[in-house]
């Protein structure tokens, strides 16, 4: 009896941990919503005239722009403006955004 109910505590333990974590991840097309006022509903805009077109990024792509807007490494014109927009998101915030972005329709 003891060796059942230890194994459903354990067991209770994980799944409330994935639910959890699950439930805090960031939600890329919440996040996307303060972008597409520049980049476009689909990414499909040059923003203020001078960047990318975001929606032909890869996922990869994606998040190397952002940690790099992040740390400074990264951007031409926009580098300013964009380190101030990213500077507060953290890394499951910049991975959900780019996921989201990459899938975003062409």
């Amino acid at each position: 009896m003891k060796t059942t109910i230890k194994s459903t505590l354990k067991t209770l333990v994980i799944v409330g941990a994935i639910i959890g974590s699950t439930s805090l991840m960031a939600d890329g097309a919440a996040l996307y919503k303060k972008c597409a006022s520049c980049h476009g509903q689909a990414g499909e805009k040059v923003a203020l005239g001078k960047s990318k077109v975001i929606q032909n990024m890869s996922e990869a792509e994606l998040n190397t722009a952002m940690n790099g807007y992040k740390d400074g490494t990264y951007g031409g014109a926009m580098k300013g403006l964009m380190k101030g927009q990213v500077a507060k998101l953290s890394a499951d915030d910049v991975a959900s955004l780019s996921t989201h972005i990459a899938k975003l329709k062409k």
